[in-house]
């Protein structure tokens, strides 16, 4: 299974984390299942191998559509996949489809919505441009082009929310949200209004997400300890380590110490 990140024109780097690609050169010989943490991140994804399931808290199982853009995810899910892996994906900053798309991301969370019903005939003209590029190379170059020129069209620059979205996980959610509001002079309620129209759910729970987030991208890569969990209590701003193993507990729905000797990410199966 080769999953690889691509990164993109400096001209998108305020709107795009990355491109991937993910494949396996060869069928799997049975389905699979691929946790994740909410990350923090939107996405918009164009499969051409297999159809994959999505699992979360909203469905059991459900077949994703082809082509299709995901907004947050408030808690882990886990994706089942199997047969021909095929697919090219954007990962967006929190805010970039909403300032981009003019998307009210409130309405997309924790779903994956079939593109022509967010972007109507482009997106779906689009993903058939995708489908007849023959290289990897091309089908980049064609989902890119097609952000640029979105960007070009953007009449919608940049605002505060932008900023505060993207500064609350680059602190990896360990950052004061009043001390925030008061130095941009935020009014509290309109702030927790178009956050949530920009990101999708609110600043303080962005925080927390960004927080879990980052922690178990940790903890997935690291054959972490007992002692250590004292150490990321205190790093990543948690009153104590029961207020910790609550709170990673309600996101992941298991202890720390079962994810971290048990979990199933898309890291563990990479070659």
């Amino acid at each position: 299974m080769i999953y690889r990140k691509i990164t993109p024109s400096p001209l998108l780097t305020s709107y795009v984390e990355c491109f991937y690609i993910w494949e396996s050169d060869v069928m799997l010989s049975s389905d699979i299942l691929i946790e994740s943490p909410p990350t923090g991140y939107t996405s918009m994804v164009f499969n051409y191998g297999t159809a994959h399931r999505i699992i979360n808290n909203k469905y059991k199982s459900q077949f994703t559509p082809a082509a299709f853009i995901s907004g947050q995810s408030t808690r882990r899910y886990q994706l089942q996949i199997g047969g021909k892996l095929g697919m090219i994906g954007v990962v967006f900053k929190p805010s970039a489809l909403n300032t981009l798309f003019g998307i009210p991301m409130f309405e997309i969370t924790d779903e994956r919505v079939e593109i022509s019903q967010v972007l109507g005939r482009e997106g779906s003209e689009l993903y058939e441009r995708i489908l007849e590029s023959g290289t990897i190379q091309m089908k980049v170059d064609c989902v890119e082009q097609f952000l640029l020129r979105k960007v070009s069209q953007n009449k919608s620059p940049f605002d505060k929310n932008d900023f505060v979205s993207n500064l609350i996980f680059e602190k990896k959610g360990v950052i004061s949200l009043k001390e925030l509001q008061d130095d941009l002079f935020i009014c509290r309620r309109q702030f927790q209004r178009q956050f949530l129209r920009k990101v999708g759910v609110s600043p303080k729970y962005f925080a927390r997400i960004s927080r879990i987030s980052n922690l178990c991208a940790l903890m997935a890569r690291k054959n972490w300890k007992i002692e250590d969990w004292h150490d990321l209590v205190l790093q990543y701003g948690y009153y104590d380590q029961s207020h910790f193993i609550r709170e990673f507990t309600e996101f992941m729905d298991e202890v720390p110490s079962v994810y971290v000797k048990s979990n199933t990410e898309l890291a563990n199966y990479l070659r």
